[in-house]
């Protein structure tokens, strides 16, 4: 009785925290785009969602990738065997470095060319590269984040879970304030201030997973 009553709590308390966290990065996220579209203007902004698209494409690869290695996860914790959970880990962390790997060759190869097709102003085209560069190197990291996501997600670690997201969202809000007071490329400054939010969000579930 006393585990299922357990039981029901952690699920509240999970659902609560899932649900704060979609609401306040929701509500963060409507602020900040359209303040990003004002600052830098409709023509940074499409070659910013053209070219750093590919952080995007990858973050619906990852959360397909988490998915998947959660399932292997909780079975794993479901038969009790640390071995072989540890080897779970291992192998799916493994994995999805030489994904990320492959990612990074045929970004490298292909990218820069594509870029170059692209309906871009020459004034700007340097930029673009730039906003891809830092855009490829934001998704690789969040590639091998995958696992660590998956990590928490299966030991059920909502609240952690949820903690990081409204980190990236006030994050996101750091960089809009940033953006405003600055006085350099703004679009390059801001692929490269959302690089740097992955980066330290990646270290966070490192040291956490950990």
């Amino acid at each position: 009785m006393n585990t299922q009553i357990l039981d029901s709590k952690r699920i509240a308390k999970n659902t609560l925290m899932l649900y704060v966290r979609m609401l306040f990065t929701m509500i963060v996220s409507l602020f900040a785009t359209r303040i990003v579209l004002d600052t830098l203007g409709a023509s940074d902004y499409g070659i910013y969602n053209l070219v750093g698209g590919v952080v995007g494409l990858m973050g619906t690869v990852t959360s397909l990738l988490s998915q998947g290695t959660t399932r292997f996860i909780t079975i794993s914790l479901g038969k009790n065997d640390s071995d072989l959970l540890k080897s779970t880990f291992l192998s799916s962390l493994t994995i999805h470095i030489l994904f990320a790997i492959l990612i990074l060759i045929v970004g490298e190869s292909i990218g820069p060319w594509v870029i170059g097709k692209l309906n871009i102003p020459i004034e700007r085209l340097g930029a673009a590269r730039f906003v891809f560069q830092f855009s490829l190197i934001t998704s690789l990291f969040n590639i091998v984040q995958a696992p660590f996501n998956a990590c928490i997600i299966a030991h059920e670690r909502m609240n952690i879970y949820a903690y990081i997201s409204i980190w990236e969202a006030v994050a996101k809000l750091l960089i809009v304030y940033m953006l405003v007071i600055s006085e350099v490329d703004k679009l390059k400054l801001y692929s490269f201030l959302y690089f740097m939010v992955g980066i330290i969000t990646a270290i966070i579930y490192y040291l956490y997973c950990t």
